[in-house]
């Protein structure tokens, strides 16, 4: 009987190193005076795990976790568990070690920091905790790793992402430093809005200044009192007048010494031997006479590429004097420089008489208008 009753409290002895037994106090290793429920007086080792995976679901195995793909991965955390299981506490520790990006995805419909999703950024980290919670409630919180990160003055922080777009709470100055800052797509600049004003619909820029004058100023060095913002072919604008000096006391002639073109067969420009020197773009007023005897022909002279400045038709069948003799024409230089003055007749008929009126042939020009 003596040798039965051994044999049960050896069994009883082998099974107790197997049960966990619920104590209170603390637990030391390696120190005997444990000041915390487990004191350790040492090193602590938890499992690491190195993936390539671009689709990763993090365990109850895991703790810290090292992406080495080769794109931008998605990992997923467990769903919480409410009630037997739950693993509030629990903490993982994500690292980047690429160029690319991972999203960390909680449960649906659970939240990390109340977002879906969470970017960790190229060869960055990011370490979350389980808060024990489920349902649509913050699962899991992100505790920052070394220096806390937060963002304002024009930037949002979205779990470890900070972003553009928030208020600017102070004066801020973006200062290029020789490199361009471009602003393009489909969207607008508003300035002292944020809604897009009736008739604006194409416009890239808004300003919305009230009532309050002033709401733009351009200074380039050419602005002064009175000055219009002017164009030139290339849509590059300057600060310019509308008006110049009175006609009388600024007409400019041409150049060059006149010969007769009408001699010349019709079908092109015929050489004038004459020019104008156009000193800047701008709108100018031209002024020209001549007297020509001709049956029946049309006759014009041009400035070359720009416009007519004056013409006669054919208004009888027989040799007369060709009327009207002066004539005015408004003409718009886009660039200053050298133009040609040519001329044009309709027939082979060359006139018995050419600049043969008194005062004889004349043409001078004025700058009026930017």
């Amino acid at each position: 009987m003596s040798k039965n009753f051994t044999k049960v409290w050896q069994s009883i002895a082998l099974l107790s190193s197997c049960i966990a037994f619920a104590q209170t106090g603390n637990i030391g290793v390696n120190t005997p005076n444990p000041g915390s429920t487990m004191d350790i007086n040492g090193s602590v080792a938890a499992k690491y795990n190195a993936v390539t995976s671009t689709n990763y679901n993090l365990t109850a195995t895991d703790f810290h976790v090292s992406y080495n793909g080769t794109s931008n991965a998605v990992f997923n955390l467990p769903s919480a568990i409410s009630g037997v299981g739950n693993f509030k506490g629990r903490m993982y520790t994500i690292k980047n070690n690429t160029n690319f990006t991972i999203t960390v995805n909680s449960a649906a419909p659970e939240t990390i920091n109340g977002n879906a999703s969470v970017l960790v950024p190229a060869n960055q980290s990011i370490q979350v905790i389980n808060t024990g919670l489920t349902g649509a409630n913050p699962t899991w919180e992100i505790m920052p790793l070394g220096s806390s990160i937060t963002a304002s003055n024009g930037l949002t922080l979205s779990g470890t992402d900070v972003r553009l777009g928030g208020t600017l709470s102070q004066p801020t100055n973006i200062a290029t430093a020789g490199n361009n800052l471009s602003i393009n797509g489909t969207g607008k600049v508003l300035v002292g809005t944020n809604t897009v004003p009736t008739g604006a619909s194409n416009a890239k820029i808004v300003i919305d200044n009230g009532t309050t004058s002033g709401a733009l100023q351009i200074k380039d060095g050419t602005q002064q009192l009175g000055y219009v913002l002017t164009s030139d072919a290339n849509g590059l604008a300057t600060w310019s007048s509308t008006t110049t000096t009175a006609f009388a006391n600024s007409w400019t002639s041409y150049t060059g010494t006149l010969v007769n073109p009408f001699t010349a067969s019709p079908g092109g420009l015929l050489q004038t031997g004459i020019s104008v020197t156009i000193p800047a773009k701008g709108w100018y007023f031209f002024r020209c006479g001549v007297t020509i005897q001709s049956n029946c022909n049309d006759y014009g002279f041009y400035i070359d590429g720009v416009g007519e400045i004056w013409r006669t038709y054919c208004n009888v069948a027989d040799v007369q004097m060709m009327s009207p003799r002066d004539q005015n024409r408004v003409l718009y230089f886009s660039t200053p420089g050298t133009y040609s003055v040519v001329a044009v007749k309709t027939n082979a008929t060359v006139p018995t008489g050419f600049n043969i009126g008194n005062p004889a042939f004349y043409l001078d020009f004025v700058k009026f208008q930017n």
